[in-house]
């Protein structure tokens, strides 16, 4: 067995043994070629064919680790493990500290896995969809930390599938990029949404992180289903911490994922 870094030539055979179990296709096709020029991606190889991959992409302080992917012949052998320890081996010698993952809470193998690793759950999401719909709101963009500080209770938000650390920094970038939204009554911020285009589909809007009073997060949500409907936009995905209650009538809930952490 021999780790290197994936080529363009292990597309097909990689795609062949992937599918997804939600919906047949696996989104890796979608970012493969990116994936190629992004952070390190790595292919485990056996008698000259791919057995398995992995992508690592680095930002920041840490090493997000995304696609790992075992042909099932192969599999309970170790060398997903195998994959997963050397993109942490790479991120430790560019001095990265914290490693982490998203996985489905229904894929207990893939869990037992990291924590093995040494991994551990730090926060579950709830991934809920909603259909792109014209809408009144009362939304505007954050323009000021102090708007939001009450309202931020997590350590990370999401972007396209990947989170990152919700600190001072990403928060003023995030406010000067405004992706900060804002519900405001009486000069008092009752919500707040960070939202995203999805990189893996173009015609995706997405929530990272959303916190508030129920009639807030409403109107977040209202804003980008409208803003969805602007767009032509096929759907808005939102990502929410297990603990924030969400229902209205379009939402569709879908599935709960468990963010893992390591400190490398």
């Amino acid at each position: 067995m021999q780790i290197r870094k994936a080529t363009k030539s292990d597309k097909k055979p990689v795609l062949d043994f992937c599918q997804s179990p939600y919906s047949g296709i696996d989104y890796i096709a979608n970012v493969w070629d990116f994936w190629l020029k992004d952070g390190a991606f790595l292919a485990m190889e056996h008698k000259g064919k791919p057995i398995g991959v992995c992508h690592a992409s680095f930002s920041k302080n840490q090493v997000w680790i995304e696609g790992l992917r075992i042909n099932p012949e192969f599999r309970q052998r170790g060398y997903g493990s195998s994959l997963v320890l050397k993109t942490e081996q790479i991120a430790k010698r560019k001095n990265y500290k914290i490693s982490r993952m998203i996985i489905s809470n229904d894929n207990k193998k893939s869990i037992k896995l990291a924590k093995s690793l040494g991994y551990k759950i730090e926060s579950r999401w709830y991934l809920y969809n909603i259909k792109p719909k014209r809408k009144q709101s009362q939304i505007i963009p954050a323009t000021n930390p102090k708007q939001i500080e009450n309202l931020i209770d997590s350590n990370t938000y999401s972007k396209s599938w990947k989170w990152f650390a919700f600190d001072k920094s990403a928060i003023s970038e995030l406010i000067k990029k405004r992706k900060i939204l804002v519900f405001i009554q009486n000069k008092k911020t009752l919500a707040i949404g960070v939202w995203n285009d999805s990189k893996i589909d173009d015609d995706v809007l997405q929530i990272g992180y959303l916190n508030g009073t129920k009639s807030g997060m409403k109107n977040i949500l209202y804003h980008m289903q409208n803003k969805g409907y602007e767009q032509n936009s096929r759907r808005i995905q939102i990502l929410a911490q297990q603990k924030i209650k969400l229902k209205m009538k379009d939402l569709d809930k879908r599935m709960l994922f468990c963010l893992m952490k390591k400190d490398l």
